[in-house]
């Protein structure tokens, strides 16, 4: 105890150089959390919004470049299905409009689309039901709107207004679901801000030529998803008479391999950031070995008096030792403060960012480990000096 408290009023008759020693530690302690809790973030996110992909998932869309239009229509799905490897595929015929109900008016998403989307989506009601094929074929004015069109409309997510109408481009609509809350899109589709009804529907009486065509497939399994895509690219050149060497008017995306892309990405991100992190760390400990050098140069006499009084070599080893652990001690408490601080800041500004308290035990034990590493040599140095030597030492 004796030996710790020499440590600490050495360091506290030097406040001001303490500080400026620990301040590489402080930041790097501090960048370790909120990287890790950025990291966090970013995957959750992504997480989130392929929540309701299935990695079995074919994206097929009309390229946004100008030229001809896309041949890109609902006829395509049956020529589609003719593939062994295709399981379904979905139509989706998409935009925004002014939707209206109860006294509230929204910009929603309308999504005409087949009865097979609900499985592919795996859509669950929080009231009433999903539309028929006999719905479907009729073209009836039936909807299923999302859990923020229910809020937006209604005030609330899980609204009772199943049987009620709802007003889409002038058109009245029997509302006669409201869809469980999701989170996350399939495609460009987000479920939860969206109306969705029949396909047809959408297209006869809300859409028509204004909306933008896709179709989703899956594939029978994973190990199906490369043949199914060779399936469905030669099926579209085929209908759309595109011969070798034109330009396709369609698009293909496995959905499984951009979700795993995405979440490389973060990764790799994550690791960079660390790596940073860290290399601030690095820099901090060289500054605390640099300083303990400097303190053994300057207390070289006093180690002298010290030694020839009787003080052994690890009482004065321990003793600097602990002025490195005390430092690091310091940045790393200042750095987990900081960290804190920091992370509401950025969750305040909408920043995806998770608090991650595991972060916190990592940043710790990384810092005072620096700290001791960068720390022992200066120490070992001052616990060899000779008694001799350092009384002649000026």
């Amino acid at each position: 105890m004796r030996i710790a408290g020499l440590a600490w009023r050495s360091l506290r008759n030097n406040k001001f150089r303490s500080f400026l020693t620990s301040l590489g530690i402080i930041i790097g302690a501090a960048t370790i959390i909120l990287v890790i809790g950025l990291g966090k973030g970013a995957g959750e996110k992504i997480e989130a919004q392929y929540s309701n992909m299935s990695v079995t998932t074919i994206l097929i869309n009309a390229p946004s470049t100008e030229g001809q239009p896309s041949k890109l229509d609902i006829t395509d799905i049956g020529k589609l299905m003719e593939s062994e490897h295709i399981l379904k595929a979905v139509p989706q015929l998409t935009g925004r409009v002014e939707v209206s109900g109860g006294e509230n008016s929204f910009q929603a998403g309308v999504l005409g689309t087949s009865m097979d989307f609900f499985s592919m989506a795996n859509m669950e009601m929080h009231k009433g039901r999903m539309f028929t094929q006999a719905e479907e074929d009729n073209h009836e004015k039936v909807v299923i709107i999302g859990a923020t069109v229910a809020e937006e409309l209604y005030g609330s997510r899980e609204s009772d207004v199943v049987g009620e109408q709802i007003v889409i481009g002038k058109k009245p609509f029997e509302i006669i679901g409201v869809a469980r809350y999701k989170g996350g899109s399939i495609g460009p589709v987000t479920v939860d801000d969206s109306v969705i009804m029949p396909y047809d529907s959408s297209y006869r009486y809300v859409l028509g030529k204004n909306g933008r065509f896709n179709i989703n497939l899956e594939a029978r399994d994973v190990d199906s998803i490369e043949v199914a895509m060779e399936d469905a690219g030669k099926i579209l050149r085929e209908s759309h008479n595109i011969g070798s060497g034109m330009m396709e008017d369609f698009r293909l995306r496995d959905m499984g391999a951009n979700v795993q892309a995405a979440k490389d990405s973060a990764r790799t991100m994550s690791f960079l950031l660390g790596s940073v992190g860290f290399i601030v760390l690095l820099v901090g400990g060289i500054g605390i070995m640099n300083i303990m050098h400097i303190i053994v140069k300057e207390r070289t006499k006093e180690i002298g008096i010290r030694k020839a009084i009787g003080a052994k070599k690890y009482h004065i080893l321990l003793q600097f030792l602990l002025e490195a652990v005390i430092l690091s001690f310091f940045g790393a408490a200042v750095g987990l403060i900081l960290a804190t601080v920091i992370f509401f800041i950025l969750k305040n500004y909408g920043l995806d960012i998770v608090l991650v308290w595991w972060s916190y035990g990592v940043s710790l034990v990384f810092t005072v480990g620096i700290g001791v590493f960068f720390g022992y040599y200066p120490a070992v140095k001052a616990s060899q000096l000779k008694p001799v030597d350092t009384l002649r030492y000026e």
